[in-house]
Parts: C-alpha cells; structure tokens; sequence
C-alpha cells in the first residue's frame, strides 16, 4: 500500500541492496522519546533520533483491507536502568507509538523522507529481570487506532468505579444486589 511515499523512498525499495532503518517515536508526559534501531543518531524533522544500542526488535506489523485491530510488540534488551526506571515512573498506557522505515545512502544520510509504517497506543509493557546475570529486557505492546472502536465508553454503575472518581461515596454500594430492571417512562 502507497503511504505518501516519495519517488525517492519508492527507487530505493526496490533496489536489491538497500539500508532500512527504523525510526521510533514514544510519546510520553515527560516527553517524546525519539530513537532508531541503526548505530548513529539521524535527524530528521528537527528531531534528533538516538541510536537504541540494546535494540531486538519489533513483531511483525499487520495490513489489511478490512478495518481490524492489529498491534505488535517493541523489545529491548540488556537495558538500562534508566529506561526500566522510565517505564516504571512515566504513564505509558494509551501513549502514542509511532514507526517510520527509512533509507540511509553512502554517507548514512537520509534517502528521502521516512514513512510511517505503525501509529498505535501502548498497552502492555513487560519487563524481564534476569538476576543471575544481570540482563533486563523490556517489551511493549501497541495497538493501532481501531482498538478504539471496540472499546466500550461510559462509566459503570458499581460501587468500585465510584470509588475510583468518588472516593468514599457510598452511593452504589448496593448496586450489584439489585436485580430488578429499573423502566423509565412506563406506568
């Protein structure tokens, strides 16, 4: 599928030897994290994307024709406290996640304008300590943007949501025993 991509980034896919590289941006409340799975720093769009040393990879990124929710997952390994520390602190669920593929020439500069290949939100990040020796590796799933559309709005009539917006209310204590359906507009 054509994303927008130039006649540049469209001449450099199908060479038969080529440098892919992925740039990645993690939006966060502190900031946004902007990194890429090559060996240097690569600008682009004013943005300084950092080399992600201990970068494994992402999961396969699905396209259809139809409207379906797709995700994958982003590791690192061997991290940083830093970023364990970042992920642990930081509200990452339902934070955006973009991926862009480039091509880098001869002289590690950008062919052309990347192209996004996954914009989705994050959900489940896991972490991984090995304490025998000493590895960390983090994963994080992300979901495009049709998640959306299966999620249900609205709040819930139970007494645990209340708590979560009205702390100590005790209005729906008794909720769930009710077991009657209450009509409205009906004599």
């Amino acid at each position: 599928m054509d994303r927008g991509s130039t006649a540049a980034f469209q001449a450099e896919i199908v060479k038969a030897a080529n440098r892919p590289v992925h740039l990645f941006e993690v939006h966060l409340d502190s900031g946004v994290v902007y990194a890429n799975d090559g060996y240097r720093a690569i600008t682009y769009n004013s943005n300084e994307y950092l080399p992600l040393a201990h970068f494994i990879g992402f999961s396969d990124i699905e396209e259809a024709a139809e409207v379906i929710v797709s995700s994958m997952t982003l590791s690192l390994s061997g991290v940083d406290q830093t970023w364990i520390s970042s992920l642990l602190s930081e509200n990452y669920i339902d934070r955006t996640i973009k991926i862009y593929l480039a091509f880098l020439d001869d002289t590690q500069a950008l062919v052309s304008d990347p192209v996004l290949v996954f914009e989705g939100r994050m959900d489940q990040p896991v972490i991984n300590d090995n304490p025998v020796d000493g590895n960390s590796m983090i994963s994080v799933s992300a979901t495009n943007a049709w998640v959306d559309f299966q999620r249900k709005t609205g709040r819930h009539t139970n007494h645990e949501e209340q708590q979560i917006h009205f702390p100590g209310d005790k209005g729906f204590e008794f909720a769930s025993e009710i077991v009657k359906d209450v009509v409205w507009g009906k004599k």
